[in-house]
């Protein structure tokens, strides 16, 4: 017997959950069971990974019981020396098998083993999608921005397909009437776009799906439980014409002056609602004003002190680290040697703060790790830096530039064995030889070998690193001054 749509998913498809029976949960937590033995006693992370798919299998929305676990094992898999899938594994696993959970499955087996891959990841999310498995999705959801968000170079495309799933996610929601979720899908949809649109130029594709986002969530929040139908809700034109006006790239200051007079308006009847903040914070920040930004880190710190959310706080000290790196642009514009200086200071005592306190919140954040040890390189604070840095190098994103680090903190301790032999490890592990990170590497090496008297091995790396760029920095120089021979 078909299943009878709701009025409101009549015209479309059926937006309907995937539903587990009580029996198939029951079966799923025999799985997890075992699964929890394999990774947690015996440490056979392989075992574990293959008997949480399995469980998953059962109850695909299990997120407490399956699926974070699942990332646990997939986690301790890369960090014990496991193996990502070969080509045979992807061959075998479709992530686009014509069934919607033999293709999610697929995807949390090689997610399992590969758990930084973005491709699988995708794939946990785009599958979940199919299949409504909700809960799944928003998990992926998760898991899928982190990953984005730490990626040196923001992928545009990759930010947007999240948008559209969380819109489909949320557009079902409301067929369902599950407004909850619903707004904490388009919620996320809409923070990840904002950190976007602030890692990348101005973008009118971006600010526009910003906008449309924003205004379906208000419509959502503020009049979807009083109107009719969400296609009548839409039709609020004076609602809908402030959040365009928002995203608007050229406003005239008297606009931007209501917009903000709004947001405080709308966020002091619900200061802990998180999206009127970040409305409110967005419009403060538009037009990069000291005296606004000053008050966005106000409304911030206020809202972090209320609510206890360090999400306040992290934005509040990413608006003040961004003022910083503008006031050392400015003193660089006029070539003036103590602004110059003034500015680093400042800007460097202020994020040794800020990385030290987020450490502190989050002490198994490896890019957390890594940007903390940066500040304490610059500070000279070689010691501080050097265990954060050999811990934050198992993170293959940042794994380059941690050994570059590690290796100039050794050189500059005057421990050069064990500079050049960092150096040396993450050069082998370099694919490119001609990029930025490999030419440093190189040129740190042969810094070291030329500081530990190995003259000719010093002469080799130099020699090599001018056949890749002839004028890289001092080089030729340095290849002169070592003696014959």
């Amino acid at each position: 017997m078909a299943k009878t749509k709701t009025p409101e998913a009549q015209n479309g498809p059926d937006p309907a959950r995937h539903t587990v029976s009580e029996l198939d949960k029951a079966k799923a937590g025999k799985w997890f069971e075992r699964a929890f033995e394999f990774g947690n006693r015996d440490k056979k992370y392989d075992s574990a990974i293959e008997y949480y798919v399995q469980g998953l299998g059962f109850w695909p929305d299990a997120v407490e019981n399956g699926l974070k676990p699942l990332h646990g094992c997939a986690v301790a898999w890369r960090q014990s020396g496991g193996k990502k899938p070969g080509l045979k594994d992807t061959m075998k696993r479709s992530l686009t098998a014509k069934d919607a959970k033999e293709a999610l499955l697929n995807s949390l087996w090689l997610f399992g083993h590969d758990h930084d891959n973005l491709s699988y990841i995708e794939g946990v999310l785009k599958n979940a999608n199919r299949l409504h498995a909700d809960d799944c999705l928003m998990w992926a959801a998760h898991v899928y921005r982190k990953v984005l968000d730490d990626e040196k170079k923001p992928n545009a495309k990759r930010y947007l397909l999240l948008k559209e799933i969380l819109e489909e996610t949320a557009d079902r929601a409301c067929a369902r009437l599950e407004v909850t979720l619903a707004i904490a899908t388009l919620e996320m949809g809409v923070q990840a776009l904002t950190m976007l649109s602030h890692r990348v130029a101005k973008d009118r594709e971006i600010d526009n799906a910003i906008r449309d986002l924003s205004t379906k969530l208000t419509i959502v929040r503020g009049r979807y439980q009083d109107a009719d139908s969400f296609r009548e809700s839409m039709r609020d034109e004076t609602g809908a014409k402030d959040l365009h006006d928002q995203d608007r790239l050229v406003q005239a200051d008297q606009r931007v002056e209501e917009l903000i007079a709004k947001a405080q308006a709308d966020h002091d009847a619900n200061p802990d609602d998180a999206a009127r903040l970040n409305v409110l914070i967005d419009v403060l920040c538009r037009r990069e004003r000291f005296e606004e930004e000053c008050r966005a880190i106000g409304v911030l710190v206020n809202s972090f002190k209320r609510t206890g959310r360090y999400i306040a706080k992290q934005r509040a000290d990413d608006i003040r680290m961004k003022q910083l790196r503008r006031d050392l642009r400015a003193a660089r514009d006029k070539n003036d040697p103590a602004a110059i200086r003034e500015a680093q200071v400042n800007q460097l005592k202020f994020e040794m703060a800020v990385f030290k306190d987020r450490l502190e919140q989050y002490p198994t954040d490896l890019r957390v790790k890594f940007e903390y040890a940066q500040r304490l390189f610059q500070a000279k604070r070689y010691d501080e830096a050097i265990p954060l840095l050999q811990a934050a190098r198992v993170d293959p994103k940042s794994r380059a530039s941690c050994m570059l680090y590690l290796g100039r903190c050794f050189q500059k301790k005057g421990m050069n064995q064990q500079a050049m032999s960092t150096l040396k490890q993450a050069l082998a592990e370099r694919e490119a030889t001609d990029d930025d990170t490999s030419k440093e590497l190189a040129y740190y090496l042969g810094r070291s070998q030329e500081a530990d008297g190995l003259a000719g091995e010093a002469k080799q790396t130099y020699g090599r690193l001018l056949e890749i760029d002839y004028n890289y920095r001092d080089v030729r120089d340095r290849l002169e001054a070592l003696p014959p021979g």
